[in-house]
């Protein structure tokens, strides 16, 4: 009889079936939604999780923290599980608070390599965990697409892409702006086949790198990406933007690798101009990527890490303020309204555990701006309820 695993995800999303899947390889695998708790407090949300895993037992916790901080040190703290585990996508920007709420849990699985060294630097336990599918094997059609790109479109992207065009390379641009959606899947995957080359940019999309602990200081952070893995698996070559993480698995004649626009160019035409060369290199390109995204064998080292008896605990000195700071807004801002204003001021109890260790500076400050925020926020929150109820 299979274990059984939990996966507490922020909402839904498209990849969440993908992490479902490979838990369910090896575990009795159920998941929930954070957002489905409406109308519930901190306590409340805890209580609920808890007494689906003692009526379940279920022994195993995975928790989906990418800028979600209500999940956060003290929240997988009051969850109940002999094994804890923290899922990122995104540690790029993340990993200053992901190191600090890893503390709460005996494995992190992160989907860029460059992460899993950075947390194995501070001690934990780390493994690499791949989102995308691997049953790609059998897309084969006629390439008619020189150079294909999708993905988000930022100001540098659009840069680079109109410097390739203008090199006189052939570029099918399928990207989109903003939060508006990219193409459906099986759209996509069709692209993707019918391309020669799939051109990947790493650089972060924001304007500039998130910072927790002070002001933002750099402008991007050059980012692994799944267009890699997806379009190796479809079949089709790519060409990326450096990424410290690709560096970690790829050698150089398995992904060519650019900094600059003219770098670009220079590969694009050397493969394009090249037939003989472009199968070669699509061929080294692809073996390598079905042998590390290898859905099966890739989780079967995560399997064996959450199966050992014993895991490395990374003990903290002590929570930063500003960590301090996130984690007592998330308690008291969970459905505040001023009509829940006793409710939400026994949530205190759970601001006094999660400071008793701090200085007093501190404990003022946290408990001051706690009571701010009740009423601030409560007010906030009950006229929008209201405005909302005048419309319907």
């Amino acid at each position: 009889m299979k274990n059984k695993v939990l996966v507490i995800f922020k909402y839904s999303r498209a990849w969440n079936t993908d992490v479902v899947n490979a838990f369910s390889k090896y575990y009795d695998t159920e998941y929930l939604y954070i957002s489905d708790y409406v109308n519930k407090n901190f306590v409340e949300i805890v209580n609920e999780i808890n007494n689906l895993i003692k009526s379940k037992n279920i022994e195993i916790i995975v928790f989906d923290v990418d800028y979600f901080k209500f999940i956060n040190f003290f929240f997988i703290e009051k969850i109940n599980g002999k094994k804890k585990i923290i899922v990122t996508g995104d540690d790029f920007d993340q990993h200053e608070i992901h190191s600090i709420t890893a503390s709460a849990c005996d494995l992190v699985l992160s989907s860029d390599p460059f992460s899993v060294l950075k947390f194995k630097e501070k001690g934990y336990e780390a493994h690499m965990i791949n989102y995308e599918k691997s049953d790609f094997k059998n897309v084969s059609k006629q390439k008619e697409i020189d150079v294909l790109f999708f993905g988000h479109l930022t100001f540098d992207r659009t840069q680079f892409l109109e410097y390739i065009s203008k090199e006189g390379i052939s570029v099918k641009n399928v990207g989109h702006q903003g939060h508006v959606e990219g193409l459906p899947q099986d759209d996509l995957i069709d692209l993707i086949s019918k391309s020669k080359i799939v051109l990947n940019f790493t650089k972060s999309r924001t304007t500039s790198v998130l910072n927790y602990a002070s002001e933002s200081i750099y402008r991007f952070y050059y980012q692994f990406k799944g267009r890699i893995s997806l379009s190796g698996m479809i079949g089709t070559a790519c060409v990326s933007e450096y990424s410290p993480g690709q560096e970690i698995i790829f050698k150089d004649d398995e992904l060519k690798t650019f900094f600059t626009k003219e770098e670009c160019v220079l590969i694009l035409k050397k493969l394009l101009g090249d037939k003989q060369l472009l199968e070669q290199y699509t061929k080294k390109f692809t073996t390598k990527v079905y042998e590390l995204w290898d859905n099966k064998k890739s989780f079967k080292s995560i399997y064996n890490a959450i199966e050992k008896s014993n895991h490395r605990k990374v003990e903290l000195i002590k929570f930063p303020y500003w960590y301090l700071r996130i984690a007592a807004k998330q308690i008291m801002l969970r459905n505040i309204k001023l009509s829940n204003l006793i409710k939400t001021i026994s949530q205190f109890n759970i601001i006094f555990s999660i400071i008793k260790n701090s200085s007093l500076l501190i404990k003022i400050l946290i408990i001051s701006e706690s009571i701010i925020n009740i009423f601030w926020y409560g007010l906030v929150s009950t006229f929008k309820s209201k405005k909302k109820y005048e419309k319907k």
